[in-house]
């Protein structure tokens, strides 16, 4: 079992804490995050974990990768995300391992959410969009509303990767004091 406060772990943070402010900066900057950031993030979360934890390290970090990488693919396939930011979350999950993935996941989520919602209202699109999805589900559920469709030329792009920053940080932050995870399977 990895404890908070023993050094490789604090080694793991500052490595995870280094490429997330990175990713953050590029995502603002460029609205890209880079594979030479992202990529690198894997190897080091790999090694640093079967380095320091040994063959449960690379278990943890393997499917931290696999659960981090694979609950974002399917966004990117329907591109409603960049692969910048699945790859990304492939990284968080190869440093920190399972299960801490899925409390960054559902904090970025959560983020994801309040950064599109407040770029609507800044945008002054909030009211617009709200009625057209309301036309939308309700031509879906109902024969009175003629069928609606959603425009994707209207649509506005938030940066997840920032989102996914912001969700770690929080998880890293919080730890495990409210993990979705733990309290799903309570």
């Amino acid at each position: 079992m990895q404890v908070a406060t023993s050094p490789p772990v604090i080694a793991i943070d500052i490595c995870a804490f280094s490429l997330l402010i990175l990713c953050a900066y590029w995502d603002l900057r460029y609205r890209r995050i880079p594979n030479w950031a992202t990529l690198p993030g894997v190897a080091l979360g790999l090694g640093m974990n079967g380095l320091f934890f040994h063959w449960q390290g690379m278990k943890t970090s393997g499917l931290g990768l696999l659960v981090g990488f694979g609950a974002l693919v399917v966004l990117f396939v329907l591109n409603w995300m960049g692969g910048g930011d699945v790859k990304l979350m492939a990284a968080v999950g190869a440093l920190k391992g399972y299960p801490f993935v899925v409390s960054a996941l559902f904090y970025s989520l959560l983020v994801g959410v309040v950064i599109g919602v407040a770029m609507l209202i800044w945008n002054r699109k909030a009211l617009r969009t709200f009625r057209s999805l309301f036309y939308v589900i309700g031509s879906r559920v109902t024969k009175l509303v003629p069928r609606q469709e959603i425009d994707r030329g209207q649509g506005q792009k938030i940066p997840f990767g920032l989102a996914i920053v912001f969700g770690t940080a929080l998880a890293m932050i919080v730890g495990y004091a409210w993990n979705p995870l733990t309290l799903a399977l309570q």
